[in-house]
């Protein structure tokens, strides 16, 4: 299940925002500095950050500024009434950004979610991609490079393992590629009891 992390001060809108996705396993803070704190020191990861713009302590746009320079790609979406010209310019220097205005309706936030979600599934998918191909020419470091990306977009998926398993065996590390294909099985089984 995708995991989406909500920061705001206002217990309504968390509330609400949790309602209008409930197909999605929800964390909820109030404040960016708890948010660093699970994101950056507990090294928690999520597909999608919700996150308001003016928070008690450290705002929503000190929060992308620190993720990014922590190099953690989530996208995210800022959510808030506190639009100005400035700051939305500030936003969208930022990749995987997007912004949506208060108050607002469930199609319009679940239509944001969506594009922000499958827009990281489609970066997951040409990693793979590319990840396949510098595997077949025998480009070790660019192949790792791309298996790293999809560790870093979709921790639970097993098909990172199975490629690093490949990789390695290719470098010639046997007992460092047989724990990532112990991993892979591990999490496809773990797959497959959710599904059933």
């Amino acid at each position: 299940m995708r995991k989406i992390l909500i920061i705001d001060d206002e217990r309504n809108v968390r509330l609400l925002i949790e309602k209008f996705l409930d197909e999605y396993e929800i964390d909820s803070l109030i404040s960016v500095e708890e948010a660093l704190k699970k994101i950056v020191e507990n090294k928690v990861k999520y597909d999608l950050i919700i996150t308001d713009l003016k928070l008690p302590g450290k705002s929503g746009l000190e929060l992308i500024r620190e993720l990014r320079n922590n190099a953690y790609e989530c996208p995210i979406l800022v959510v808030s009434a506190y639009v100005k010209p400035e700051i939305l310019s500030e936003i969208f220097k930022y990749d995987k950004v997007d912004f949506l205005s208060k108050p607002f309706t469930k199609d319009e936030l679940t239509k944001k979610v969506k594009s922000l979600i499958e827009e990281q599934k489609d970066s997951f998918d040409k990693a793979l991609r590319n990840a396949n191909k510098y595997l077949e020419l025998g480009e070790l470091n660019k192949a790792e490079k791309m298996i790293k990306q999809m560790f870093y977009i979709l921790p639970s998926s097993p098909i990172p393992h199975y490629l690093m398993y490949e990789l390695l065996k290719k470098r010639g590390n046997i007992s460092l590629a047989e724990k990532h294909l112990k991993a892979a099985k591990a999490l496809d089984e773990e797959e497959n009891n959710e599904k059933n």
